[in-house]
């Protein structure tokens, strides 16, 4: 049985032995403890926390009908104003409007200080739809440790929000339609020098285009028609001038025939010295119906006619009359005929040869536009290329000049939208209010270190004096240290001083008890409830 006994380790009893007769220290650091936290709590700089809802309103006006020309992605567009909210200048702003930073501790600290502690106090937290991961709402949170004053600037910094929204969402409108503007300008200019271009174009190339094709082929097939009309009129032209030719010479040869018998005459030709005025004179008719004036025969016997008609005039009228040989009535008729023959061939011949000329005119006239219109026609596909080129260059700028003609519109109906604030807007939903409790200390936190550190305070101290301390109180300990057996144990003799002092130890006890769960009751009110 005593070597059971040996074996056996330290009893529950034995704790709560230990407890109680190291109760005070664990009682007395506890209470520190809590006492120590609850002079943080009341004592620790209280920094307060108040937050602005704001609320990304969606455009008034259908995107259909209206256009928007700013960035659609407003998380992009909230980090955006978030950086120039956080800018210096107007953190600057924010420091002297609600004179922050004037206390004491404040006084000596350097502009740059203030700003970085004051970038840290501002947040800026966005929130999403549950339905997709768009942004339509988010809270700007500021810190600080003044209630009023946190509040004052936490609504002030969604005014600034919205009011610098309002602002860019205006200047890229604004500054998107001048842009399109001076883009419109400069595209302008070159379609209208495009325009000049084309213009040249077809004005030096005028009956070249590929669009007077048909009419130019039309027109050649025309002229070809009229050319083989003009030759077959000439043909028949020279027909007839050589059918009345042939009509003359056999009527002279018919008159001939009819004339008394021609003197001796040289080998060939009729003397034309034995012939008389009105001879000669019907010889150069019948020359001039085959030849022209210019011929040597008709020159010729035009100067003997003058020749003979000045003798005439010189001998006079009697003279002649008297010396001249009388004609008989045959040789009058005969003479009056071959006069009137020869002024009608004269007259047929004059008509058909200046038909025969004015049909060689119009021929080479028709030729020569023949030519010129097979040029036109032989040019065109090279003008086509050239013209194409043209096109394609000036139907690519009008199509950009009407593409941002239309952007230019939208744009300028954008900024209407925009300075009417019929755009997306940032509206406040929850303004930021009072705030009630301090986000730090964190009062519960305090609260759990203080229990656990005033336990684990007191929990060593026991731990320490129980290690160090060298009496013995167990049986199986009392042995081991002699090396010898117990054979009995005397229990503790109580008098009445003994009594009383135990009973005084107990209500002690019991009050420091009470007194630490008062301060820990208290100081659990204080991290739950606010101080």
């Amino acid at each position: 049985m005593n070597t059971a006994k040996r074996r056996e380790g330290p009893s529950a009893g034995h704790y709560l032995s230990v407890i109680s007769r190291r109760r005070w220290f664990l009682i007395t650091p506890f209470c520190v403890a809590i006492l120590v936290g609850m002079v943080l709590a009341v004592k620790l700089p209280k920094l307060y926390e108040a937050s602005t809802l704001i609320f990304v309103q969606p455009q008034r006006v259908p995107e259909k009908i209206v256009t928007p020309v700013v960035d659609k992605d407003v998380e992009n567009r909230i980090n955006t104003l978030s950086q120039q909210i956080m800018s210096r200048s107007n953190l600057e702003r924010v420091i002297a409007k609600f004179d922050l930073f004037t206390d004491a501790k404040s006084s000596g600290m350097l502009i740059e200080d203030k700003l970085t502690i004051l970038r840290k106090r501002i947040k800026v937290e966005v929130g999403r739809t549950r339905s997709s991961k768009d942004t339509d709402s988010f809270s700007i949170i500021y810190q600080g440790y003044d209630p009023q004053t946190t509040m004052k600037v936490a609504n002030g910094l969604a005014t600034f929000f919205i009011d610098e929204n309002l602002k860019v969402r205006e200047g890229m409108a604004v500054g998107t339609s001048d842009f399109l503007d001076s883009e419109l300008e400069a595209m302008r200019k070159r379609l209208e020098d495009q325009e000049q271009l084309l213009k040249k174009f077809r004005e030096k190339n005028m009956g070249e285009l590929p669009e007077q094709l048909d009419s130019n082929l039309r027109i050649l097939e025309r002229l070809n028609q009229q050319l083989a009309q003009k030759e077959e009129s000439l043909r028949s032209a020279r027909v007839s001038l050589a059918a009345l030719e042939s009509e003359i010479a056999i009527k002279q040869s018919a008159l001939a025939a009819l004339a008394p018998p021609p003197g001796p005459t040289t080998p060939g030709r009729e003397s034309e010295d034995q012939m008389s005025l009105d001879q000669l004179r019907d010889k150069l008719a019948g020359l001039q119906s085959s030849y022209t004036d210019q011929h040597p025969d008709v020159v010729r016997l035009k100067a003997k006619v003058r020749k003979l008609e000045k003798q005439q005039t010189g001998t006079g009228q009697g003279s002649d009359s008297a010396t001249s040989a009388p004609v008989d009535a045959a040789s009058s008729v005969r003479r009056y005929t071959s006069a009137q023959l020869n002024a009608e061939a004269v007259r047929q011949k004059t008509v058909i040869n200046g038909s025969i000329n004015a049909l060689e005119v119009d021929i080479v006239r028709l030729n020569q536009e023949i030519r010129d219109y097979q040029r036109r026609v032989e040019a065109a596909p090279k003008r086509e290329q050239e013209l194409l080129t043209i096109k394609r260059d000036y139907d690519n700028i009008r199509s950009s000049y009407n593409s941002l003609l239309n952007r230019k519109l939208e744009a300028d109906i954008a900024v209407n939208m925009e300075r009417k604030q019929k755009g997306e807007q940032f509206q406040i939903v929850d303004v930021a209010r009072l705030p009630e409790k301090p986000i730090s200390p964190d009062y519960r936190k305090l609260f759990l270190i203080t229990v656990l550190a005033g336990l684990g305070l007191g929990g060593g101290l026991v731990f320490v004096l129980e290690i160090t301390d060298t009496s013995v109180r167990r049986l199986d300990k009392l042995e081991e240290e002699i090396g010898l057996p117990v054979l009995t144990t005397v229990p503790r003799i109580f008098d009445e001083d003994d009594h009383r002092w135990h009973r005084m130890k107990i209500m002690a006890t019991a009050a420091s008890l009470v007194v630490a769960f008062i301060l820990t009751a208290a100081f659990a009110v204080m991290a739950f409830h606010g101080v």
